[in-house]
């Protein structure tokens, strides 16, 4: 069976680039409408949830090898619960909120064809279409990475659920590196705990025996 340990750093590691590129698009969307006179406190939002959610993966890191007494089952699962409301709020709110920018983005071209930009200069309209298609890729990148990052929570957290509620719900006190050694220990109950050489452990035939 896979590390538990193993699996949830794989996924705080997907997470955190799924943060860390919903984090730039978004204070690079903020910081350039500022400059136009407009404000969306969606790509505000998207930006916190991006940065909360790389402090929250870090911190858990340091505390599993700090202080594991604070990086319980438990305690990852509640956070991770909070981390998972935050990130479906930007994905519905983002999805939402640019439903009507990314018809235009399907209309770009067509846009700029129109009648009123016959007499609008050929150098300025291609940069115009160039920062309009520029914007429409971060923006299309920002929705993708803001719905991959919720998958990846939602995983996270029904797996933390998953190794809670093992063994009659006694492992949600448990560290992810405890749980790692406690499942190694108990992963083969028929195993000699001092070596072949011994004999066989008691209810398990010998196949020698068998044969002969």
């Amino acid at each position: 069976m896979p590390s538990p340990h193993g699996l949830i750093l794989v996924g705080d590691a997907v997470l955190t680039v799924c943060s860390a590129v919903v984090l730039g698009i978004s204070a690079y969307v903020e910081h350039t409408t500022r400059k136009i006179g407009y404000h969306s406190s969606t790509y505000t939002y998207d930006a916190f949830v991006g940065a909360f959610t790389i402090l929250v993966v870090l911190g858990f890191i340091v505390a599993r090898l700090a202080k594991p007494g604070l990086a319980t089952v438990l305690n990852e699962t509640a956070v991770a619960g909070l981390t998972w409301i935050f990130w479906l709020a930007a994905a519905i709110s983002t999805t939402h909120t640019s439903r009507d920018d990314r018809a235009v983005c399907r209309h770009l071209d067509d846009l700029f064809d129109l009648p009123e930009f016959e007499n609008v200069d050929k150098d300025a309209l291609a940069l115009a279409k160039k920062i309009f298609k520029s914007t429409c890729r971060d923006l299309n990148a920002q929705l993708a990475f803001i719905w991959i990052g919720f998958i990846v929570v939602t995983f996270i957290l029904g797996y933390l659920i998953y190794l809670g509620t093992k063994r009659s719900n006694t492992m949600w006190r448990a560290t992810l590196r405890g749980y790692d050694k406690d499942l190694h220990t108990h992963q083969d109950p028929f195993a000699d705990p001092v070596g072949s050489t011994q004999g066989p452990v008691a209810g398990v035939a010998d196949e020698r025996a068998v044969r002969v």
